[in-house]
């Protein structure tokens, strides 16, 4: 996971925070492995439904 200024391990909860992704950062995700589209499926999935948030 990249925010253009620093490259982190989406696995590592702790290099998400250190990214302090404010609202509107955009980011880009990567994903290596035999259920990538699976994964990248579901987050984007969260990001279009807003982590399930009501507004």
């Amino acid at each position: 996971m990249s925010n253009g200024k620093r490259n982190v391990n989406g696995k590592s909860i702790m290099g998400v925070m250190l990214m302090a992704a404010a609202q509107g950062t955009q980011l880009q995700v990567t994903a290596d492995g035999t259920d990538e589209d699976d994964l990248l499926k579901a987050i984007k999935e969260l990001f279009e439904t807003k982590f399930g948030e009501k507004e």
